[in-house]
């Protein structure tokens, strides 16, 4: 598995947009927002930018031919395991490449 560039992207991108507020005048941003809530994520008001920023990396990591399988582990093992459970996490990977990426392939040149 490749490093958790998205990780750092994730974190580099929450700092860059912690300060100004995010319009959200996006159907598609704030629905895949509303889904997540009710598959039962919560996360502070200001963090809206980071999870449609790690929905967007989701895709790019489906690109670099990571399974969501994979992509669910490696974002699990990133959070507290006693927070966040590893299925609730493969539903969020789910509902982003349904959201973001449905025709998502893989684009890198080992696939």
């Amino acid at each position: 598995m490749r490093s958790p560039r998205w990780l750092a992207l994730l974190v580099a991108f929450g700092a860059l947009i912690a300060g100004s507020p995010v319009a959200s005048a996006d159907p598609v941003n704030d629905g895949y927002l509303a889904q997540l809530r009710a598959i039962g994520f919560t996360w502070p008001p200001d963090h809206d930018a980071a999870l449609i920023g790690m929905g967007l990396l989701i895709c790019d990591d489906l690109g670099w031919g990571w399974t969501p399988t994979q992509i669910a582990q490696h974002v699990h093992a990133n959070l507290d395991p006693r927070s966040v459970g590893f299925g609730d996490v493969a539903s969020m990977v789910d509902l982003a490449r349904a959201t973001y990426c449905p025709n998502q392939r893989c684009w890198a040149p080992h696939c």
